[in-house]
């Protein structure tokens, strides 16, 4: 189930919103359990048990850990952490990486004429990596004491399951979440604030990132990209991929909203930054800044290596997050090269102003290159596009695009173009040094009319044609 689909517009959500308002305060967890781990059965019933088993790990160790830290015996509280850590990464490894493993250890070994056996392929349970890294936030925090562990499994389970974030974030820690769990505010005011979000996180996803997407399969699956082709493709195809995550996000905190939940913003226009440092302080926030707190400040902190080094291997990490892949090692190896090339030549200094057509441009073009490997997730064939853009293989036409991809869809590459030049005041409020909850806010006049047209016109547009899952469902 997916929050742009029918099922969850027009039953499963009505129906969780009445049954949690009409229950108890104190039954409000419980509810917002079993309707979590039903919306995530709707897709594989089967892995709803590995979710539950990975919940219930981090639980018990997170009890286990704090009572050898209260007794004074942090040794042991340091061997659980590790325990527990090693099992989720297990988990994680074995249905993320294992084939890759298998494939890269075969590729190795096939020069010396050893045959190495091959693995069925494993298909990934749905938001692994996002519920993995939730549990493990959880254990890593109350071993460094920056989070206490609950003796409530409905509470912990709550903030893991919680579906508006389960599938695709945005990444929580459990201390942002815990005190929401036991008190927050319900109101027609912040209910209508949620709404406002999840319209236009809906209005992102159906009427501009699902309309973009004919685009995309076209630039991926085409065999020989020219240069106009291979541009075009992939400015509309790295646009789409904006719009569809973002579009989640805000519908993410939207729902949040609606039952009083007030999550991290995940997304500030990073199409608009000015160098890749700022990109990464932009885009996936609640990413960069798990990986800051838990990769690249013990890296730095327990000296394994320093800040330029471990800002590489971070970034690697994040790669290989996104992907098992060697384009994705290579994706994220460019970032970490480029935010050190830009340390080390103050490229990413404090930037004071919300636009600098040159910076901007730059970083644009930067975030664009990189794509291909994104996009493919196979070197080769990312090789290939490279090759196209750098105009190797002839100029080329748009006729590709012309001739198989809707008027409408070319139209709203216009119309996402124009959103991201134009919609600059969360832009401007963010550089004024208001960063934290710079959406919240009311929405009236012109704009209301423009949000209820635009929700409407996305209504019709998702009953004229079938869904489609959003793409970092994938990761």
């Amino acid at each position: 189930m997916i929050f742009a689909s029918n099922v969850f517009l027009f039953l499963y959500l009505p129906l969780f919103l009445a049954v949690y308002f009409l229950a108890r305060p104190q039954w409000r967890s419980t509810v917002i359990v079993a309707a979590s781990y039903i919306f995530y059965a709707w897709w594989r019933p089967d892995f709803l048990l590995l979710f539950v088993a990975i919940t219930y790990w981090n639980y018990w160790f997170g009890l286990r850990i704090k009572a050898r830290l209260d007794a004074g015996d942090k040794r042991w509280a340091l061997r659980l952490l590790w325990i527990g850590i090693v099992g989720n990464l297990s988990t994680l490894g074995y249905f993320k990486y294992a084939n890759f493993g298998a494939e890269v250890l075969a590729a190795l070994l096939a020069p010396l004429g050893i045959n190495t056996w091959s693995l069925e392929t494993i298909f990934l349970p749905l938001g692994i990596s996002f519920y993995v890294f939730h549990a493990l936030s959880y254990i890593v925090d109350i071993y460094r004491k920056d989070a206490t562990p609950t003796n409530n499994f409905i509470d912990f389970a709550a903030f893991v399951a919680l579906f508006p974030h389960l599938v695709a974030g945005p990444i929580l820690r459990y201390s942002q979440l815990a005190p929401q769990l036991r008190q927050r505010t319900h109101s027609l005011e912040l209910f209508s604030l949620g709404v406002c979000r999840f319209m236009l996180g809906f209005i992102m996803k159906v009427l501009i990132a699902d309309q973009l997407a004919p685009i995309n399969v076209l630039f991926i699956s085409e065999g020989t990209l020219q240069l106009s082709d291979a541009w075009f493709g992939l400015v509309v195809s790295t646009l789409q991929l904006y719009f569809d995550f973002a579009g989640y996000s805000h519908m993410a905190l939207g729902l949040a909203l609606m039952m009083g939940f007030r999550f991290p913003e995940n997304f500030n226009q990073p199409y608009v930054s000015q160098s890749i440092t700022e990109f990464w302080a932009r885009w996936h926030m609640t990413l960069a800044h798990f990986l800051r707190d838990y990769v690249y400040m013990p890296l730095v902190r327990k000296r394994v290596a320093g800040a330029l080094p471990a800002l590489v291997y971070t970034m690697l990490l994040s790669g290989l997050w996104h992907g098992a892949s060697f384009a994705f090692i290579f994706w994220g190896l460019f970032f970490g090269l480029g935010m050190v090339i830009e340390r080390k030549y103050n490229l990413a200094t404090k930037i004071t102003t919300p636009y600098h057509l040159g910076r901007n441009l730059r970083t644009f073009v930067l975030i664009i290159l990189s794509m291909p490997l994104f996009f493919t997730n196979d070197l080769r064939h990312s090789l290939d596009i490279y090759q196209a853009l750098f105009g190797f293989n002839g100029l080329g036409s748009l006729d590709l695009y012309v001739l198989g991809a809707s008027k409408m869809a070319m139209s709203f590459a216009a119309v996402a173009l124009c959103w991201l030049v134009l919609a600059g005041s969360n832009n401007v409020r963010y550089y004024a040094g208001n960063k934290e909850q710079y959406f919240m806010r009311h929405v009236g006049g012109l704009k209301a009319v423009l949000l209820w047209a635009g929700f409407a016109l996305a209504l019709s547009s998702l009953a004229a044609n079938s869904f489609s899952p959003f793409l970092y469902f994938q990761f």
